[in-house]
């Protein structure tokens, strides 16, 4: 309709109304494209929305394995310090020799603290990055997920495998079966009365006191508590932040990005 009118103002030499068509024409290309890029636009911020909701659910997720590492990682600490100790003196204190062959085994357990980092990945396989328009947002979560799980916080000691093939199998299974409780996310290690007499506790306990190499094992797994500790306050401050900065992002709604 508009060409035919153009083409009928043309043979009337009608320029000013030539003028008007090709102007509506050219206004009305314009507004197309204006209203596909504000729809694109609309589209990538409900995106970016989505990625960043999911991303604070990660981060809640991280927080309170955190609180478990910490908690875990001190009751460690607490044992192992426990057993060097007694390897120093030579003396229970006011604990059973039980007590401290407990606590021997117990500063073995470990506990992996490892990021997540699913919704990250996918955003940044996906090509997605650039959808969070917010730089100081975008650096922090490449500072936070680049830095993915420390060696510190996945060791596997040397001394957990030294003293469980010290410690007679059948004190071993009893501390699994009555002083330990798992699930997929959590331990829990806990008090538990002595299977054995006080005398062969004792002996067992001399033998791991005495090795020299295991209580060197000993003293370094405890270094490694102590920098896992560090670390883990250090991750809390982080996602703490990010969680901050995200929520504080305020994101334009679809109406006031309307051209």
């Amino acid at each position: 309709m508009i060409l035919r009118r153009i083409a009928a103002a043309f043979r009337r030499q009608d320029w000013s109304t030539v003028g008007v068509e090709i102007m509506i024409v050219v206004l009305g290309v314009f507004l197309g494209i204006q209203m596909a890029n504000w729809n694109d636009a609309r589209i990538d911020q409900g995106r970016a929305v989505a990625y960043l909701e999911r991303i604070g659910l990660d981060l809640d997720a991280d927080l309170a394995t955190l609180a478990n590492r910490k908690d875990f990682w001190g009751q460690v600490s607490r044992y192992g310090e426990a057993g060097l100790r007694y390897a120093a003196s030579g003396l229970a204190d006011d604990t059973s020799h039980w007590t401290v062959l407990l606590a021997y085994f117990q500063a073995s357990q470990v506990a992996e603290f490892i990021t997540t980092q699913a919704t990250y990945d996918e955003l940044r396989s996906a090509g997605d990055l650039e959808l969070i328009s917010n730089l100081e947002i975008r650096n922090a979560l490449a500072q936070y997920y680049n830095f993915g799980a420390a060696p510190t916080v996945v060791e596997r000691p040397a001394y957990r495998e030294h003293v469980r093939g010290i410690i007679p199998m059948a004190i071993q299974t009893y501390i699994w079966n009555s002083c330990y409780q798992s699930n997929a996310s959590f331990q829990r290690m806990f008090e538990c009365v002595s299977p054995v007499d006080e005398e062969t506790a004792r002996a067992v306990v001399d033998t791991l006191a005495g090795n020299v190499r295991l209580m060197e094992e000993l003293r370094y797994w405890m270094s490694t508590m102590h920098v896992a500790q560090l670390i883990a306050n250090d991750r809390v401050a982080a996602a703490s932040a990010l969680k901050e900065m995200i929520a504080a992002n305020r994101v334009v709604s679809p109406e006031s990005a309307r051209p």
